[in-house]
């Protein structure tokens, strides 16, 4: 694939309306795994919820071996209340550049991981191990699919992970997470003005 498809094949999963919500995840779901069906990649399709479609592709070495994972989104953010310059789904391009909702978060991560699984295809590699693409619905609001597909055991072989996500076109080697408390408390009310008559115990 050259650089002109490449870019034709961006563009197209650009102008798909995947804004979350509702997501609409299913039909770039099924985008992709027509380029990986053309290129004989082995593709599988996990539902989440209607419309809403992960996407996992394998490509597989002569021998075992690491097994390489690559992950994006296909949902995108809303658009906005502010007037776009350009169509936010028409994908123009102007001074060289792509215009569009999710161009930068991230379709185009998205189509990176892809056509470099179909680049690596052409090539016949790899010749060792597995890569395996995980493309998934709901990260802009939950990373619902993500958490699906790590639940349903599609994580637990991966040896490395590489996010598409947009960075400066710098290299990061780590991932901001989320740490989520429970608190119960025990013990009597009070007012504010008088706390000596609370007595309470946290569980954390």
């Amino acid at each position: 694939m050259d650089k002109e498809q490449a870019k034709s094949f961006l563009k197209e999963i650009i102008q798909i309306n995947s804004v979350n919500p509702p997501g609409n995840e299913t039909e770039v779901a099924n985008k992709l795994k027509g380029l990986f069906d053309e290129h004989g990649i082995e593709t599988e399709l996990v539902e989440y919820d209607e419309n809403r479609t992960n996407l996992i592709a394998h490509l597989k070495g002569k021998e075992e071996g690491p097994v390489l994972g690559l992950t994006g989104h296909m949902d995108v953010v809303p658009p906005g209340e502010i007037d776009w310059e350009h169509d936010p789904f028409a994908a123009d391009e102007a001074d060289g550049k792509i215009y569009g909702r999710g161009a930068s978060d991230m379709k185009s991560g998205l189509a990176a991981c892809v056509l470099a699984m179909v680049a690596l295809k052409e090539e016949g590699l790899p010749q060792k191990g597995e890569i395996t693409l995980l493309a998934t619905v709901g990260e802009e609001a939950g990373a619902v699919g993500a958490r699906q597909l790590t639940e349903k055991g599609y994580a637990d072989k991966l040896d490395a992970l590489i996010v598409g996500e947009p960075t400066d076109n710098l290299i990061k080697n780590a991932h901001k997470g989320a740490l989520w408390l429970q608190l119960i408390t025990y013990g009597q009310t009070a007012h504010g003005s008088m706390p000596e008559y609370q007595l309470i115990v946290v569980n954390i």
